[in-house]
């Protein structure tokens, strides 16, 4: 043995004799406590309570006396304590000391029955208390840092001493190093007693080498991919490109454990009923960790038959299993054959029977290396609604939560509309969590109750944007809004755009559940004026909106479709012209204009998070007729889509998402020979729009560079949201834009788009979402920026 082995060894002996010698120290203050306790006065007789005598027999005594307790309450003790004064069976009483023992407050309890100086019998429980950890020192640490290793060593305040504890902490401390790549990280403790039965704990930490995963690999594979196998593993090699930032490359027990459980799902997911992974097998190199596993495949097995018994849909096998994803001759999968049986049992949940049984009965042929399924089925009764009981919202009325509910008290249970109603709910942006379960009744097999957990989530948000340009000057836009005012459901906006050259003020109110009932309410205030160099520009109106859900009138097919219509009356005002500089359109813009018209929209919605979408998509379609007694007259078509669908998803729930955003517009006068009036004009570019370019630069110019709009526009984005840090809700996003606006005369002209691409950051903060994002335009031309800087403090669509 060298001598820094010998050292070693040495110190463990000597930290292991002092914890030895401080246990002892903590046992002896025990038993001395206990032999105070029973130094009683020469007048009182105990009678000590052991596995002596008959259980049955029967103890009288007029009182109940406690004694030992030195921190512990003695009310807290009594009311542990079940036995009363009178009689009670030598039994019962053991029972209790056992129960008192059992709360971990003591190291020993005992009972004996005393006579007091009065000649009254006395049952008395004497405790010894166990120590009380006073401080927690950790030693040794070289490479984590204190302020680390305080939570997981962390002792509840004033705990009692409990070796299981002790062991927890180690397990918790040895798991904790793991992830930082110790993986030979050993501890020992050490217990000092201080006084007033009381002790100090000192955790030792021996960190040893800093190890990294540098191979992961599979014996005996011929048909599975090594690559598959690794992607179902949480354990990976360490990579320097990304290891740093997600924790992965180091070595956890618990996760590798875990992997070959994981390995084992995969071989039963693809057909591999004979397949076997060995324990995985961990060496330590000089490189660092390699890690591998003993594979035995077998051979494939495909489905031979698939049926069900016991209680059918409608009688009828066919009906049962229509729609499950095995069918004769697929590959075996258990997780296929999961989601079969849960689809089976929304099938008896949507028609009352919420609590249907389907058991899958897998008959397997080794021979033919084949098996038939068989749903083993009990519907069980049908049940309806009792209550609808709502949690959680401390915010949002209960009512506006109520009314998205789709199952009522009193009808019968519906899976399907259950799920609507979840669906529904988090939908509206209110809350972060929903959460509807179905609770039994006690005395009842009938009826159930739904019980709607929400968390609230902040529905207001703000965003801003500030920037500078020779033609607008130093520019500002803040926009505040509210979608929950004061938890009723109603919304509330206000954005202003305030410059030198430009004041926008909007305000809008929306009441998408108007009295309770399904009509859709808002109207809108409008404030703006703007100064461009040539010209000026003043837009003051209102809107009165009102819509219905088609789904009440068409049902099921037109779900999630709302209808509404419109009225708009604008005044616009163009001033202070200057012929010298101004396009010629907009010379023949200056003056007064009043524009009055219906708008009729479609609005299709299907997104799962209005502020944080990853899945669905939403369609907005309308048409603009103006001519109803104002001096324009105009139409203006658009359509609007958004798309969200995961691409994948991981163990924590995030998952990568494709997003695709499309905008459409065309606007023509009913007079062909007039322009689209300047107000009503497409101007692309900005955060929202063809990202690369600021706000409103992009689409037809004079030629001194001024821009006046299009009258017909095309933006298309595409997106990869991927989760970066899901702990904090941020989120990283790649993405490609392209988009264009054209004039009255041009045609739409796809290879006149202008492109960009980039990437940015989104976070969903507790005071709203925030996005920074940066954006490199494709085709740059002259006097545009190389890269433009985007924020937002607000919904990200």
């Amino acid at each position: 043995m060298n001598t820094r082995e010998s050292k070693t060894q040495g110190q463990i002996g000597r930290r292991r004799y002092a914890r030895s010698f401080s246990l002892a120290a903590v046992s002896l203050a025990a038993v001395l406590n206990v032999v105070l306790v029973s130094l009683l006065p020469p007048s009182l007789v105990a009678q000590e309570f052991s596995n002596q005598g008959n259980a049955s027999t029967t103890l009288r005594f007029q009182h109940i006396e406690l004694r030992g307790m030195q921190r512990i309450d003695e009310e807290a003790i009594r009311s542990q304590i079940t036995i009363q004064s009178g009689i009670s069976k030598r039994s019962d009483i053991s029972q209790q000391i056992k129960s008192l023992y059992e709360t971990g407050f003591f190291d020993q309890v005992s009972a004996g029955l005393e006579r007091s100086t009065s000649g009254e019998r006395v049952l008395v429980f004497s405790f010894s208390e166990k120590p009380v950890v006073r401080k927690v020192f950790i030693q040794g640490n070289m490479e984590i840092d204190e302020k680390d290793l305080v939570p997981v060593f962390d002792f509840e305040q004033r705990r009692f001493l409990d070796a299981a504890v002790i062991r927890h902490l180690i397990r918790q401390a040895k798991a904790f190093y793991q992830s930082r790549g110790f993986f030979r990280a050993d501890f020992d403790y050490s217990i000092a007693p201080v006084g007033d039965n009381q002790v100090d704990v000192t955790f030792q930490v021996t960190e040893g080498k800093r190890l990294k995963i540098r191979s992961v690999t599979f014996r005996g594979l011929s048909q599975i991919e090594e690559s598959d196998l690794r992607d179902v593993m949480q354990t990976s090699r360490y990579k320097w490109w990304n290891s740093w930032l997600f924790g992965s490359g180091r070595l956890s027990e618990e996760l590798l454990k875990n992997d070959r459980i994981l390995i084992r799902q995969y071989f039963l997911n693809h057909g591999y009923l004979d397949g076997t992974v060995s324990e995985p097998s961990v060496e330590v190199q000089d490189d660092g960790i390699h890690i591998s596993f003993d594979i035995e495949e077998g051979q494939v097995y495909s489905i031979s038959a698939v049926s069900a018994k016991g209680d059918l849909i409608d009688g009828s096998v066919a009906a049962t299993v229509e729609g499950v994803r095995l069918g004769i001759g697929d590959t075996f999968s258990s997780e296929a054959m999961r989601g079969d049986v849960f689809q089976i049992t929304e099938k008896f949940s949507d028609r009352g029977y919420a609590f249907a049984n389907v058991v899958p009965d897998t008959r397997i042929n080794p021979s033919e290396r084949t098996v038939e399924v068989v749903y083993q089925i009990d519907k069980g009764k049908q049940v309806s609604v009792d209550k609808v009981k709502i949690k959680g919202n401390t915010k949002t009325y209960d009512n506006v939560i109520r009314r998205e509910i789709r199952l009522i008290e009193g009808e019968t249970y519906s899976s399907k509309k259950l799920k609507r109603s979840e669906q529904l709910l988090r939908r509206l942006g209110y809350f972060e969590e929903v959460d509807i379960s179905t609770d039994t009744i006690e005395g009842s097999d009938d009826q159930v109750d739904l019980t709607v957990n929400v968390r609230e989530a902040a529905t207001g948000t703000f965003s801003a944007g500030a920037g500078f340009s020779s033609g607008q000057g130093a520019l500002f836009n803040a926009r505040l809004s509210e979608n929950n005012v004061f938890g009723s459901g109603k919304a509330i906006t206000l954005n202003a755009d305030l410059g030198a050259q430009r004041e926008n003020f909007i305000f809008s109110y929306r009441d998408r559940r108007f009295r309770d009932s399904y009509w859709i309410f808002g109207t809108e205030l409008s404030f703006t004026e703007r100064e461009f160099i040539d010209f000026d520009r003043q837009i003051n109106g209102g809107s009165l909106s009102l819509g219905y859900p088609l789904e009440e009138f068409f049902g099921e097919w037109s779900q999630d479709i709302n209808f509404s219509m419109q009225y708009e009356y604008l005044e616009v005002e163009i001033s202070n012209v200057d012929p010298a500089d101004a396009a010629q359109f907009v010379i023949d813009s200056e003056g007064r204009s009043t524009a009055s018209g219906i708008t009729p929209q479609l609005f299709r919605n299907t997104i799962n998070n209005p502020l944080n979408p990853t899945n669905g998509s939403r369609q907005r379609l309308s048409l603009e007729l103006t001519g109803l007694g104002g001096t324009e007259e105009y139409y203006l078509f658009s359509f609007r889509n958004q798309f969200y669908r995961p691409l994948t998803s991981f163990e924590n729930g995030t998952s990568v998402v494709l997003g695709w955003r499309t905008r459409f517009g065309y606007g023509e006068t009913f007079d062909k020979n007039d322009q689209l009036p300047l107000f009503r004009r497409f101007f692309p570019g900005g955060i929202n729009s063809v990202r690369g370019f600021q706000a409103r630069t992009l689409g037809p110019k004079d030629a001194d560079g001024n821009e006046y709009g299009g009258s017909k526009e095309v933006v298309n984005s595409l997106e990869i949201i991927f989760p970066v840090l899901t702990s904090a809700g941020l989120n990283g996003v790649l993405f490609h834009d392209i988009g264009q606006a054209f004039d009255d005369n041009q045609s739409l002209d796809f290879g006149a788009l202008r492109q960009a691409y980039g990437f940015g950051v989104r976070w969903s903060s507790p005071m709203g979402p925030i996005r920074v994002e940066f954006g490199f335009p494709l085709d740059k031309e002259d006097g545009e920026d190389g890269m433009v800087t985007l924020f937002s403090f607000g919904a990200p669509l």
